[in-house]
């Protein structure tokens, strides 16, 4: 059952708080960032509420609230050309966001990335899509190389990041005061942490720190936050069942941070092993859509992506395990799986390792093409263009159009 929403845009619902972006190159670049809440059925006499970031946002996750605030701030700054890498979901948000404020994007991935590309923001004259075979830092290595010898920004950057996560916060807020309670504990699947990390940021601002007690749950074959913090993190012989819950090699400060999050709140970071998540998949699964939360799956039935479930089956595991008590009450925070469906993707530009820095180089310095139709990019500060069709549930429109 939905018990609140934001249909449009937080980040818009929220502009004058974004610290160094004004508000009309926000609405320029807004296509839907929108979020809603929905209660599940209680769970061993603990309440469940579901933070929904998929459903409503344009490309699918979370990440269009992040790519909005960066596109907004590189056109404000009048950048024509960013570079960025990504395991998937913020490719199709960078792309998507970029592409409608007209600004050319060239954006790494890794092949294990590939089935969640959508071909249709691929295909715009203003996106270049670039796959490499290596691995996660040398990835981010190739991305600083090329960028710096192209004179590019790489997007997010760091302040994005944070201010695109903060508004969630103020969300939650505004939420807690119709409904007359707030959270007791905020549960996300981890990869970078960005997310949780401008949410508790964002509740800093507001005076309500340290807010409710985190629970971050990472997979069994990928866990840097949980062996920081606990001593004891991934299984390197278990297979990864989330790609975009990828990140194995952590700052200092984010390390430092989530630690100060976890001790301020009382909050803690477990591993969900394979076994106990293949066991509870398709029990939250069917909790999320008897709840109005719609699981895209596969052509061959399996969810297109497990970070929402993931942070499910880890809020039920702590029940279970007694870290979380009857009488509480439990912020899920759904960041991907609900969004549309991708249709089958060959990408233009493939390359090997050792060649990378240079097609990423070549791609950022060539001419900034015409787009399609003849048509040209607006101007800042004109009115965005209105939203595409929603599906019948409210979701995205599953053609992905940018505008």
């Amino acid at each position: 059952m939905e018990v609140f929403r934001e249909d449009a845009s937080v980040v818009l619902r929220y502009a004058e708080h974004v610290e160094g972006i004004g508000e009309a190159a926000l609405r320029r670049v807004s296509q839907r960032e929108g979020a809603r809440i929905v209660r599940l059925a209680p769970f061993e006499g603990v309440e469940l509420d579901v933070l929904d970031l998929s459903t409503l946002s344009h490309t699918g996750t979370f990440k269009d609230w992040v790519a909005c605030v960066a596109t907004a701030r590189a056109l404000q700054t009048r950048t024509p050309v960013v570079a960025a890498q990504s395991s998937g979901n913020t490719a199709n948000a960078l792309a998507c966001y970029t592409a409608h404020a007209g600004i050319r994007s060239v954006i790494l991935y890794p092949p294990d990335s590939r089935r969640r590309i959508h071909p249709r923001l691929a295909a715009h004259p203003l996106v270049d899509l670039v796959e490499v075979d290596a691995s996660e830092q040398r990835i981010k290595q190739i991305l600083r190389e090329a960028a710096l010898a192209a004179g590019v920004p790489v997007l997010p950057s760091l302040a994005d990041q944070y201010e695109g996560n903060k508004p969630r916060a103020r969300f939650l807020d505004d939420a807690a005061r119709e409904l007359g309670h707030g959270w007791n504990w905020h549960v996300q699947a981890l990869s970078s942490a960005y997310g949780p990390l401008g949410h508790y940021r964002g509740v800093e601002e507001l005076g309500a720190a340290p807010g409710p007690r985190l629970l971050g749950v990472q997979q069994e074959a990928v866990a840097p936050y949980a062996e920081a913090l606990n001593g004891k993190g991934a299984d390197p012989s278990a297979p990864m069942l989330e790609p975009t819950l990828f990140r194995r090699v952590l700052t200092d400060d984010l390390v430092a941070e989530v630690r100060q999050v976890c001790a301020d709140t009382g909050g803690a970071v477990r591993v969900l092993s394979n076994r106990r998540f293949l066991d509870g998949q398709w029990r939250a699964v069917r909790l999320l859509e008897d709840a109005g939360v719609r699981v895209t799956l596969t052509p061959d039935g399996e969810p297109r992506e497990r970070a929402g479930l993931y942070a499910l089956c880890g809020a039920l595991a702590a029940v279970e395990d007694g870290l979380v008590s009857p009488g509480d009450r439990v912020m899920v925070v759904h960041t991907g799986g609900s969004g549309p469906a991708a249709e089958p993707f060959v990408p233009e530009h493939t390359v090997a390792e050792q060649d990378a820095v240079a097609l990423m180089t070549s791609l950022l310095t060539r001419p900034v093409p015409a787009q399609r139709g003849g048509t040209q990019a607006q101007a800042p500060g004109r009115p965005p263009t209105p939203h595409p069709a929603r599906s019948a549930d409210g979701g995205a429109n599953d053609g992905l159009r940018v505008p």
